[in-house]
């Protein structure tokens, strides 16, 4: 038997909720998969952004913290009010530590991150490499979720 899964079957674009189109959204592979779900998202009701954030030694995530709220306000996904501001830095906080980066003192690492609302509720999620060294890497993921203010 060779069954075939077909994407809808999996992915279920019309009942998904805000934290399965963030892991989705940051697993994609290149950026023409990522423009392909966005737009189907989007014809679902969510709205997203992605970016790649790198560096070394996560440590404090302030400064990671406020380039992801700062994508979401210029992305339209959240408005300048501490209703909106608050809740996605704490998805923000829950994602990255989630990821293990900020515990892992000297490590290299490179994330998509894809945050996603839908409704009232938004989600944020981490995907990609943390280690030492490129070739001693590996994958890691990490989702916060948080639901938004009037």
């Amino acid at each position: 038997m060779n069954e075939t899964l077909e994407w809808n079957e999996f992915a279920q674009v019309e009942q998904a909720d805000a934290s399965r189109m963030a892991v989705l959204l940051a697993m994609s592979p290149d950026i023409d998969v990522e423009r392909k779900l966005i737009a189907q998202f989007q014809e679902h009701g969510a709205r997203c952004a992605v970016t790649v954030i790198s560096g070394f030694d996560m440590g404090s995530q302030n400064g990671t913290i406020r380039n992801i709220i700062g994508m979401c306000l210029g992305k339209g996904l959240l408005e300048k009010k501490f209703e909106h501001v608050h809740p996605a830095a704490h998805a923000a906080l829950e994602a990255t530590e989630c990821t293990r980066a900020t515990m892992a003192v000297g490590q290299n690492y490179c994330f998509k991150v894809a945050a996603v609302r839908k409704g009232s509720v938004f989600a944020l999620c981490m995907y990609g490499d943390l280690g030492m060294h490129e070739v001693s890497s590996h994958k890691t993921i990490g989702l916060g979720v948080q639901a938004l203010g009037k």
